[in-house]
């Protein structure tokens, strides 16, 4: 009936939280007090529990948005739209360019796999495909985020549904998300390309496991910090789907377009000024920051591979070792800021990363409030453990609210600055240009990894001492008079876990009188 394969009942377990779980796919919360609550709601009521909530909070976002303004008319979607146009009127694709207010002009930068992909709007009027991408981009960043909250909460799925509406609203608050709308931008379909290969087919141990990475990177050259990482966790048959899987679409566009394919990798690939200017603010990589502080010229080179070859090392340690941890969530979270960070060119709305982020975050500033709240060892504790829990508790709070304020309100409005003012206004003002960056810099150091820790298996094959915590209010009745029968031991029950071949069952410890016996 429910996910962990147990036909439950209010007579049979409250709140059972599994604890002792060697898996890497086991979630953070885990409740079957609301089980049983969203099974004791009535059909409507269920219904306007689920749209109720979603339908707010999209106008709310909206609003958001409207007041935020930033609006950009659709302006990178109007450009494929056109640039594919005059590609298939017989001109050279990599010859288009339409005026910009920022960088002047704009034209195709994309390798000519996109330019393929793409194609079917030749043959669709622009509002048709207009409505097609806003569909497109809210329902990619509802999968995004509904993908990103299952692996920390289990809920029943038409409850995690309306979780991950309101999530997705909120995203839509964030910059990232905010400009992939306004400007028919198409990282979140990558996003969500190696979303289901890790946390999807890769659970599954699928031999297509790779091929959605290997499509993105062949799209756009960022997702390609995802085949590092595939290498440095060792998924060896992964990572050589995914680079086959480039090789394979650039051979089907060399066919197609054999000219622009040969004219990409042998010289547009190199020349990144034909992206804009990237001493703007919305380049928030490191060699972006190098670029405002060295504004009007170009970025010192070899300070750029020094700190982007710094941060690349640390945080892909950093997410091998969430990964080899059992946390895929935190290790491709930590895969992806890396690459933000060390690619030339990162416009904001590349970053969609972010959320993600600022969910670990979350749940772990509020396990850290819960465990402070519920601390009662009074002096038994040392003062310095003590110390460094508040002292987490209030640094994860501060990161919070600095990233709501950064990632809530374009950096340009909340740090007063603009573009040309970077060539006279020194590096302070080139910092403060970069806050979004420092954001991430700091999320790469300090985001947390959820570790589970192996247990012993015993010969029954279960978790020597895994148990569920239960509620307190289900506790064992009290002393038995000695004129009654011995209480039966308590029953136990095997939660067998399909996601990965390489997990072992768990055992939940039931009271003797909440087993319920058919």
């Amino acid at each position: 009936m429910y996910r962990n394969g147990q036909k439950c009942s209010g007579e049979m377990v409250r709140a059972a939280i599994i604890v002792g779980v060697h898996t890497p796919d086991q979630p953070t919360v885990t409740s079957m007090k609301v089980v049983r609550w969203w099974d004791s709601l009535p059909r409507a009521t269920r219904i306007v529990m689920v749209v109720l909530p979603v339908t707010v909070a999209a106008f709310a976002s909206w609003v958001f948005g409207e007041i935020m303004g930033q609006h950009h008319s659709q302006f990178d979607l109007r450009l494929y739209y056109d640039a594919i146009n005059y590609w298939h009127n017989g001109n050279d694709l990599f010859s288009y360019s339409q005026p910009d207010p920022v960088n002047v002009s704009l034209g195709f930068t994309y390798p000519p796999v996109a330019a393929v992909l793409m194609s079917p709007m030749a043959w669709l009027s622009y509002p048709v495909v207009l409505l097609l991408s806003l569909t497109a981009i809210i329902a990619s960043a509802g999968t995004f985020v509904y993908l990103i909250l299952r692996e920390r909460i289990r809920l029943p799925r038409p409850l995690l549904f309306a979780v991950a509406g309101v999530a997705t609203a909120f995203a839509f608050t964030l910059e990232p998300f905010r400009q992939t709308l306004s400007f028919g931008q198409i990282n979140i379909y990558l996003a969500v390309l190696v979303l289901v290969d890790l946390l999807v087919l890769g659970r599954r141990n699928s031999k297509w496991t790779g091929v959605g990475i290997g499509l993105a990177t062949a799209v756009k050259l960022t997702p390609g910090i995802f085949i590092v990482y595939l290498l440095l966790v060792g998924r060896w048959r992964a990572a050589l789907t995914a680079i086959g899987t480039i090789v394979a679409a650039n051979l089907v566009s060399a066919m197609v377009a054999p000219t622009e394919t040969w004219r990409y990798f042998t010289s547009l690939i190199w020349e990144t000024s034909r992206v804009g200017f990237i001493d703007t603010t919305m380049n928030q990589s490191v060699n972006g920051l190098l670029a405002r502080l060295n504004a009007p010229f170009a970025p010192d080179r070899t300070a750029w591979l020094v700190l982007a070859g710094s941060l690349a090392v640390f945080g892909l340690w950093r997410a091998r070792r969430a990964a080899m941890a059992g946390d895929e969530l935190a290790g491709l979270t930590l895969a992806g800021l890396v690459g933000v960070l060390v690619s030339p060119v990162s416009w904001v709305h590349h970053i969609i990363w972010v959320f993600p982020a600022m969910l670990l975050l979350s749940l772990r500033l509020v396990s850290g409030i819960r465990e402070l709240a519920n601390d009662d060892s009074g002096y038994q504790r040392s003062d310095r453990a003590l110390t460094g829990r508040i002292a987490a508790v209030v640094g994860y709070s501060v990161l919070m609210t600095a990233g709501l304020a950064i990632w809530c309100t374009p950096t340009a409005s909340l740090m007063h600055v603009r573009d040309g003012d970077y060539d006279a206004g020194g590096a302070l003002l080139a910092v403060a240009g970069s806050v979004q960056l420092l954001w991430l810099v700091v999320a790469l150091f300090v985001l947390p990894v959820h570790r589970r820790h192996r247990s012993p298996v015993t010969p029954g094959g279960t978790l020597a001492g895994a148990t569920a915590a239960v509620d307190p209010s289900v506790a064992a009745p009290a002393h038995t008079p000695a004129s009654t029968a011995p209480a039966e031991p308590p029953a136990t029950m095997s939660v067998p876990n399909k996601m990965n071949k390489m997990s072992v069952q768990n055992k939940i410890v039931l009271p003797p009188q909440q087993v319920r016996r058919d």
